[in-house]
């Protein structure tokens, strides 16, 4: 049965709107906070004919704010962009759906691939973390959908070995479309495009169609971004493919203070806090209004202090990992605060341990399901493409945010794994290397997933 006439999916899909729909209409004038009201700033020059710009020192990617600078200008608020975020969180959970089908039943059967689906969809559409970045500026709600759509491109990639023709070909432009457009929402995205090729190649080396389908994916990923890179690069008088954020995160990770963060209980909230924070390390190099040379210093420095303290950089991984899989999240800074006035104090409390209950859950339980049910190509991209995330950020500094586009990733293989719990353990039993690296995996997740758990309770400190 296809997806659109799955009824429990459109009940799901409904309950999913429901929930980002309340809150838009509650909060619809709620001011903007901290990197969202830099969107709306970089936005609005736009607008006003600046074209892309720097805020604070920070060079972004370029494709959010020209979303927001649309809506700003077709519709005098930037804000409007929340209907498009909702539409993007429905098409989420679809791709969601399809992808959870189709890792079970390759070998599980129709029946149980639908289930997976449907689980996985589930958790995506009820999870208070999903709804929040729905509903507030953030672009993690489109780009997990781009992400997401990457993969389900992926797997048509490497299924249409079998068409004939230039056919085969269209996908691998179609996969290099969407990983550029991913590129142009975050400059980390950049360094997944050969980890998308390589997958293409994967058992494949000696055979023209899959280097013709790399070849058009590459192209298309010029293609896409070539453009503002070289916009970019001649307006800043700098290389720019999409982002120029190195420096900054180096220096916020890489330096003589504790990594920071922005999340509650886990970070430096306040200007003079945040002040009193980094003031017992170097100095930003250049200033905010000069981004490519602050950018530049401060990952030279950035550098350097690595080759100087090299096992303080190495201890501080775990650490910078942990901050990255802490389980709550801007949505329990948003609620401290008070952003979000008129619920009672215990609906905010059981909003925050659901939120970061689902969280763990999907963690764990996401690379748990990697382990036991991943097979072929797909899994081993979801994979390097998670492991390289974790890398980076074990590098530079953990900010929740960045796991958000990541866990739908894992709510595709928690569906296959509730779907068919017993079918798994079948699955590790004859096949115990999956014992072992599920193993490993949940060995270094579970203690990083609960450092900062006690952090979102006022009162608590990190383990």
């Amino acid at each position: 049965m296809p997806w659109w006439r799955d009824r429990i999916l459109w009940l799901a899909m409904g309950i999913g709107a429901v929930l980002r729909i309340v809150p838009m209409a509650l909060y619809a004038d709620d001011q903007c906070v901290r990197d969202e009201c830099t969107y709306i700033r970089i936005a609005q020059r736009m607008v006003d004919g600046e074209g892309m710009t720097s805020s604070a020192g920070w060079l972004w990617a370029p494709a959010y704010p020209t979303i927001l600078a649309f809506h700003k200008w077709a519709f005098s608020y930037a804000a409007t962009v929340r209907g498009m975020q909702l539409l993007a969180a429905m098409v989420s959970a679809v791709l969601i759906y399809v992808l959870a089908r189709r890792v079970v039943s390759q070998a599980g059967g129709a029946s149980a691939g639908q289930r997976a689906g449907r689980i996985a969809s589930v958790l995506y559409l009820l999870s208070p973390v999903m709804t929040f970045y729905t509903v507030r500026l953030w672009s993690e709600a489109l780009y997990s959908m781009l992400l997401l759509g990457c993969f389900l491109v992926f797997d048509h990639v490497r299924r249409s070995w079998e068409l004939e023709g230039w056919q085969a070909v269209k996908w691998g432009a179609g996969l290099g479309a969407l990983v550029g457009l991913c590129v142009l929402f975050r400059g980390v995205a950049t360094y997944m495009v050969p980890l998308f090729l390589g997958g293409v190649l994967w058992r494949r080396f000696r055979s023209w169609k899959a280097w013709a389908q790399v070849a058009s994916a590459a192209t298309l990923v010029v293609v896409v971004v070539g453009p503002y890179s070289a916009y970019a690069t001649h307006k800043f008088g700098d290389t720019v493919i999409s982002d120029r954020t190195l420096g900054q995160m180096m220096w916020l990770g890489n330096n003589d203070f504790v990594p920071v963060t922005f999340d509650y209980g886990n970070g430096s909230l306040s200007p003079s806090a945040f002040r009193r924070h980094v003031s017992e390390g170097r100095s930003p190099c250049a200033g905010r209004k000069q981004a490519m040379d602050r950018d530049a210093c401060q990952t030279e420095e950035g550098v350097e202090w690595i080759k100087d303290h090299p096992l303080v950089f190495l201890a501080r991984m775990p650490m910078r990992v942990a901050q990255l899989l802490n389980p709550h999240s801007l949505l329990t800074r948003h609620l401290r605060w008070g952003k979000w006035k008129g619920p009672p104090q215990w609906f905010d409390e059981l909003v925050i341990v659901v939120g970061a209950g689902l969280s763990m859950l999907v963690v764990w339980g996401g690379a748990l399901g990697l382990a036991t049910r991943g097979r072929f190509a797909r899994s081993g991209v979801v994979a390097l493409v998670l492991c390289y995330h974790c890398g980076a950020i074990a590098c530079l500094a953990g900010l929740t945010r960045y796991r958000v586009p990541l866990e739908p990733l894992l709510m595709v293989y928690l569906g296959a794994l509730l779907a068919q719990p017993r079918e798994g353990l079948a699955l590790l039993r004859a096949q115990p290397w999956r014992i072992l690296l599920g193993g490993m995996a949940l060995a270094a997740l579970v203690p990083l997933v609960l450092w900062y758990l006690p952090s979102g309770w006022p009162g608590w400190r990190s383990w």
